[in-house]
């Protein structure tokens, strides 16, 4: 991974769609540069997004591929809000730019909201306040319906799922729930009964969407599932359009295949051809479910709070499309992660030919159980001297574009050291497998090189000498360096067997000429001179 940024660096911050003066000051006070603007089109985001290090928006501005083609300089994105949708994560992330959200900001708004579009549903309150506005007393005419007692199903059981139905038991509804990874244990927690969609639009009079916007829940629910909904079923959408298909949902009111809804999100946002117009059961709102002042301001400071901890520290909190990493545990994986990069460094400069895959894979316990970074930190390594700029964010999807496989194993073979990291490359010459390890936790080492062990610091100009295991041959060839001014810090030998091939691995204060190379190249029973230059600690 690339060095952490230094606290003393100037940031710049860009902050669009209005968000939260307390939010600015966040930045202000870590000693950024804010500039604040209105919400911006892609072209004109385009334009702009190359001078900052950091954007903010909240769902206003759409974030995609056009916005981001260009960019160099940004490293993240924060969304003050829980959806991410308006923000293209897949160009993000080949950009190598890490994407946040804040999930639990706005989670009580958007519970209460949805509640108050429930109990406005229910007792008909749009209506009933416009006639009063309109100088009427239609006491008759909003016969209304009560929560109590009724079956409410949820879909949806993340922080608002779950906070809907701690009130909704409140109103003494029975709580069905659907989430896929929601466990029966978890839900006996929440005191839900956990079933499937069916038994939902079977037994549900009241059915609340909280599932994030997906491939998988893109027109989730159309006509075919309302009509297995009761007549009396009503359904709300506080999580995002286009989950419930809207001309489906818009001719199932019209016909009485259910009883009424309640939206406040929408397939395009300002609502373009309204299908709704004119429905007489229905309550709309334009996406009002975080428009608190509460949740605004909550949101704004999270947000804030996790990208100057990102800029600053490189800790990553609430990411979308990279694991996150707190920054204690970022300090306590560091030396695993530099040593995981530098063998990646080692094998892009050390392999000859063009690479076809890379496996990483790791033997015995290195101490983590989710080794994603270290994983992309080696990746990160390995693609640094061919690309212009590469991170953890960026590595895996730079591979693919390459075409080169990549992947991941652990091995059940012991190990003579506490663990192993094995980086094994295949190009169109050869096969080179490398493994490393850290010595006391902190101290790093590349052990073995195709199998020969020779424990050498993965620092600086390294000499790599592959020859036949015979006498005279290292002083021979230190010889001819040590004749030709450079010293040399360090000096490690393996091989495969006695009387068979053997490698040292030279630590240099300075990097060889060409002509010297080929000089030592010359030396009698030298099979391979390769000298592989990595940055200093």
């Amino acid at each position: 991974m690339a060095p952490l940024p230094e606290d003393d660096i100037m940031h710049r911050i860009l902050v669009l769609d209005n968000l939260s003066e307390e939010g600015v000051e966040v930045f202000r006070h870590a000693g950024f540069e804010v500039d604040v603007k209105p919400p911006q089109k892609p072209a004109e985001l385009a334009a702009i997004i190359n001078d900052y290090d950091g954007l903010v928006v909240r769902s206003a501005t759409k974030v995609n591929a056009e916005s981001l083609a260009n960019v160099t300089r940004l490293k993240v994105v924060g969304r003050a809000g829980a959806g991410t949708d308006n923000i293209d994560k897949d160009a993000a992330t080949e950009k190598g730019i890490v994407v946040m959200n804040t999930p639990g900001g706005n989670t009580i708004s958007t519970c209460e909201h949805t509640f108050a579009l429930m109990l406005a549903l229910c007792r008909n309150i749009p209506k009933a306040d416009a006639s009063m506005h309109a100088g009427r007393w239609d006491r008759k005419a909003f016969m209304g319906a009560e929560l109590f007692g009724k079956t409410i199903g949820i879909v949806g059981m993340g922080r608002i799922g779950g906070a809907l139905a701690k009130r909704a038991k409140a109103f003494e509804m029975k709580v069905l729930a659907f989430d896929p990874i929601l466990s029966p244990l978890k839900a006996e927690a929440l005191g839900v009964e956990l079933v499937g969609m069916d038994e939902i639009y079977a037994k549900a009079d009241f059915i609340s969407i909280h599932a994030p916007k997906s491939d998988k829940t893109n027109n989730m629910i159309s006509m075919a599932e309302m009509k297995k909904m009761k007549p009396n079923c009503r359904i709300v959408n506080c999580a995002r359009g286009g989950i419930v298909n809207e001309a489906d949902l818009a001719e199932a009111l019209k016909q009485g295949v259910i009883a009424g809804a309640a939206l406040d999100v929408y397939t395009s946002e300002p609502f373009e051809n309204n299908p709704f117009t004119g429905i007489e059961n229905i309550v709309m709102t334009p996406h009002l479910a975080a428009s608190t002042d509460e949740a605004q301001l909550t949101v704004a400071i999270d947000v804030a709070n996790q990208m100057v901890d990102y800029l600053k520290t490189g800790a990553i909190v609430n990411a979308v499309n990279v694991p996150s990493l707190d920054g204690e545990t970022r300090k306590a994986l560091q030396p695993l992660l530099f040593l995981a990069e530098r063998m990646g460094e080692f094998q892009s400069r050390f392999v000859k030919g063009r690479p076809q895959s890379i496996e990483v894979s790791y033997i015995g316990d290195p101490g983590v159980n989710d080794t994603f970074l270290v994983t992309t930190a080696v990746f990160t390594g390995f693609l640094r001297p061919m690309v212009e700029t590469v991170n953890m964010v960026s590595a895996p999807s730079q591979l693919s574009a390459r075409g080169i496989m990549a992947s991941e194993t652990r091995s059940p073979e012991a190990s003579s050291y506490a663990f192993e990291i094995g980086v094994t490359v295949k190009t169109d010459e050869e096969t080179v497998n490398l493994r490393g390890t850290l010595f006391n936790r902190n101290d790093p080492r590349i052990c073995t090189v195709n199998g020969m062990r020779v424990d050498a610091v993965p620092v600086g100009n390294m000499l790599v000498l592959i020859n036949e295991d015979k006498p005279l041959i290292v002083g021979r060839t230190c010889t001819a360096i040590g004749e030709a001014g450079v010293n040399i810090a360090s000096l490690m030998l393996g091989r495969d067997a006695k009387g068979g091939h053997a490698l040292t691995v030279l630590n240099l204060d300075q990097a060889l000429s060409e002509d010297l190379l080929e000089t030592l190249r010359a030396v009698p029973h030298v099979k391979e001179v390769r000298l592989v230059t990595l940055p200093e600690k």
